[in-house]
């Protein structure tokens, strides 16, 4: 009889234990953060040589809610033809809970070829490539 009375206490406790992880309060889940960028144009500013380098600046809007006071690095390299020119920069973007669908913009390193025209921009943003887009710049 003795060992009868061991296994109903033990599958009793079990049960208990059971339905006290069943009914404890499960914390809320921290709300997910949400990084995401558009590039929406392209604008060239040539050179005039000898004396002034051009730039190429790209735009958009980009959304970020990681903690405030983070940042999350945007680079870019664009391809124009008839001349080369394959103008570059980079950048850190502000973060915090109210940054969504803010305006961006980031300027190319001066460069002696950029020019008007046709331009394919490759953009990666918080480490992951993006696909490339074309505009008229």
């Amino acid at each position: 009889m003795v060992p009868t009375t061991r296994i109903r206490w033990a599958a009793a406790l079990a049960a208990a234990a059971l339905i006290a992880l069943g009914t404890a309060a499960v914390p809320a889940a921290s709300p997910q953060s949400v990084t995401s960028l558009d590039v929406e144009w392209a604008s060239a500013d040539p050179g005039h040589l000898p004396l002034f380098f051009g730039t190429l600046t790209i735009g958009g809007t980009y959304t970020c809610t990681e903690p405030a006071g983070t940042t999350v690095l945007v680079s870019f390299t664009a391809i124009q033809i008839m001349p080369v020119a394959l103008p570059s920069g980079a950048g850190n973007l502000s973060c915090g809970p109210g940054v969504v669908d803010a305006p961006w913009s980031l300027t190319s390193a001066p460069s002696q070829d950029v020019h008007y025209g046709y331009v394919s921009v490759l953009t990666s943003f918080n480490g992951v490539a993006l696909p490339a887009e074309q505009f008229t710049a």
